[in-house]
């Protein structure tokens, strides 16, 4: 007989049983760490924290992703769901292969969650502006006036437009305080159509 382990709800609680887990202070075997819902590397929270997740939350909802393998068959796939560091909220399970597919709208969720409203942020429209604005601060003060008042404080992220399809939403980094969530070029608009007295020559 097989006993089935619950897990803990809340990325902080998740974060610091999946450490728990990959140092064998569990009855799970080492090995299952991976499968073991867990802050996907790279994201807010998803530091080591074998010393208990109750350590100082955050004063304000903080989105993340949580991640997890999952064997189907012979293949191993991947799972993904928005998460908070500051309550126990989560999204919905999302499957895919990472890069853009089943973790974007799993970070979506957590920014809903945390920021709803962001997707009417004003958005980066050029690759330019990527690197340049954390320099220039005349132009993020333009683009960040029409965020609501305490956003950016609490790490609202930027929305800037998708460079190709299934872009993947970067997380904060260094130089970069915030998520940079991407959405999609909205459709040119057509120009001009030929007059009549074009048509005819």
């Amino acid at each position: 007989m097989t006993t089935t382990v619950t897990e803990p709800a809340g990325a902080r609680a998740r974060q610091t049983h999946y450490w728990r887990v990959r140092n064998g202070r569990t009855r799970e075997p080492t090995d299952s760490a991976p499968r073991t819902w867990h802050i996907r590397h790279g994201h807010p929270g998803g530091e080591y924290s074998d010393l208990g997740h109750e350590l100082d939350p955050p004063e304000h909802h903080t989105p993340t992703l949580l991640t997890r393998s999952r064997r189907t068959g012979r293949r191993e796939t991947e799972e993904f769901r928005g998460g908070c560091l500051a309550c126990g909220w989560e999204g919905p399970v999302h499957q895919g292969d990472g890069y853009g597919d089943g973790d974007n709208p799993a970070v979506e969720e957590a920014h809903d969650h945390a920021f709803p409203g962001w997707r009417e942020l004003p958005p980066l429209t050029t690759i330019t502006d990527r690197w340049a604005l954390p320099r220039d601060r005349a132009r993020w003060a333009q683009l960040t006036s029409r965020y609501p008042p305490g956003w950016l404080d609490q790490g609202a992220p930027l929305v800037a437009w998708s460079r190709h399809h299934r872009e993947e939403h970067a997380p904060p980094h260094n130089g970069r305080p915030r998520y940079e969530l991407r959405v999609p070029r909205p459709p040119a608009a057509p120009g001009p159509g030929p007059t009549d007295q074009e048509a005819l020559f």
